[in-house]
This record gives C-alpha cells, sequence and structure tokens, in this order.
C-alpha cells in the first residue's frame, strides 16, 4: 500500500515536471512568435514590402494564441525552434536588401536595448528591436530588475534562469576575459536552427537567433555596455553551442 502511493507520487511529480516544462516551452514560443511580428512590422515598415506587414500579423496572432489560450500541455521547445526560421530568413532578406551586412551590436540606450546593424565601412547603420526581446522578457520576468547590476550577476543568474526557470537549455555556462565573454550551453532548445545552413551561414555569424540574441542583449542591460555579436559555433556531437561576445 505504501510502495503504491509512493510509486504515484513518483508519476505525479514526473508528471508535474513535464507538464512545467512544456509550459515554459509554450510560454517561449508565443512571446518569441510576438517579440518576432514587432521586428518583422518594423522591417515592413522601413522597406515597404507588404509581406513582412502579413507574416507579422500571423506572428502577432498565434502567439497572442499561445499565451491566451491554455495550449501549454502541447507546445514543444522544437516546434519553437522551427517557428523562427522563416521570420530570421525574412530579417536576413531584408538587411540584405538594405545593404546592411555588418555584425549587430546589441546598444544600451535608456531602458532599453537596440540590435544595430550597420554597413561595413560606411558607418550607415539601422536600429532594430532586438531578435531575443522576447526571451529577455522572461529572463527579467524570473530575475526582476537587471539593469547595470554587473558582470557578476549576468554570470550568476543568467544561467541558472536559462536551465531551471525557463528550460531552454540543459546546462549553461558564462565566462568572461576582459572584454570577451563566452556563452556555453548545452543542448539549447534552438539546436535545431544550430545545424540549418541557412542559419550557420546568415545568423550565427552576424546577430545570434533569438536565444544568442537573448544572451546578448541581457549583457548590454546588466553591464550598461555595448555589446557586439562575434559569432556562434556549435558542435553537433555534445550538442553544445558557443556565443562569443565583446564589451565595449
Amino acid at each position: 500500500m505504501n510502495n503504491g502511493t509512493a510509486e504515484r507520487k513518483g508519476k505525479g511529480a514526473t508528471a508535474a515536471a513535464a507538464n512545467a516544462l512544456r509550459s515554459s516551452s509554450s510560454r517561449i514560443l508565443g512571446i518569441t512568435l510576438i517579440a518576432t511580428s514587432v521586428l518583422l512590422f518594423v522591417v515592413a515598415f522601413a522597406t515597404g514590402f507588404l509581406p513582412f506587414e502579413l507574416t507579422s500579423l500571423v506572428s502577432f496572432v498565434l502567439g497572442v494564441a499561445l499565451l491566451a489560450v491554455e495550449l501549454e500541455p502541447r507546445a514543444r521547445l522544437s516546434l519553437a525552434a522551427d517557428s523562427m526560421l522563416g521570420y530570421l530568413q525574412s530579417l536576413d532578406g531584408a538587411l540584405k536588401a538594405l545593404h546592411l551586412a555588418g555584425k549587430a551590436t546589441y546598444v544600451p540606450r535608456g531602458d532599453q536595448v537596440k540590435m544595430v546593424i550597420g554597413e561595413e565601412g560606411t558607418g550607415r547603420a539601422v536600429a532594430l528591436p532586438p531578435v531575443g526581446a522576447g526571451l529577455v522578457d522572461e529572463i527579467a520576468g524570473e530575475l526582476g530588475e537587471m539593469t547595470e547590476k554587473g558582470m557578476e550577476f549576468f554570470r550568476l543568474w543568467l544561467p541558472r534562469t536559462l536551465v531551471e526557470n525557463l528550460s531552454a537549455a540543459g546546462e549553461v555556462k558564462a565566462s568572461s576575459e576582459g572584454s570577451r565573454v563566452e556563452v556555453s550551453m548545452s543542448k539549447p532548445f534552438v539546436r535545431r536552427l544550430c545545424i540549418d545552413p541557412f542559419v550557420t551561414s546568415n545568423v550565427c555569424c552576424r546577430m545570434g537567433c533569438p536565444l544568442a540574441g537573448a544572451v546578448a542583449q541581457s549583457l548590454a542591460v546588466t553591464t550598461g555596455k555595448d555589446v557586439l555579436f562575434e559569432k556562434c559555433e556549435y558542435d553537433p556531437r555534445s550538442q553544445t553551442a558557443k556565443t562569443y561576445l565583446t564589451t565595449d
């Protein structure tokens, strides 16, 4: 009898943990879609390209649906990653149409952070909402006020939040030496993007996916410094992604 009760409790705890993970997955997906819709709307306004505006509207509606309707038990992190690919392709196409091929810099401006991408050698640049803004809102919701808390706060609390609160990766480590910062993420939920040829060629070397972008934006918030996105690397054998950043 006692053994049966203990077994039921164990199964109940496992189910609760699984539901918590799925709930976090749905929340991440919903917020990411809404943040992406804002980004695409800005790009649509800048380029006057109607498909971006339509895609922005669809993204917003889906994001609101995931947050407003009880869909958490059926959401998966892999779906969240897959849903980002089309938006990253649209953003990359818009930036190329504007002849903006430089690396992204995450720049604190008041209580916000802008993702600034310029045309190399010309001084011309455009400021956009960061690709990981929705995830940063989730991180801030767990940590509270993050503004200029310092590098030690970033190294200690960002990894814990991504792993324990948001289930965005299996393990996260952050280290810094001088102005260079390295963040290693084991089994990140975006790892399906990490092996996509388009993403590795156009995104990982310029601005990062929403998860890497959220890391860069969080670093800009906590240090109050401009953060240059250097690159991301992914090892498919260990399923580990590394993001390299430089603070100014």
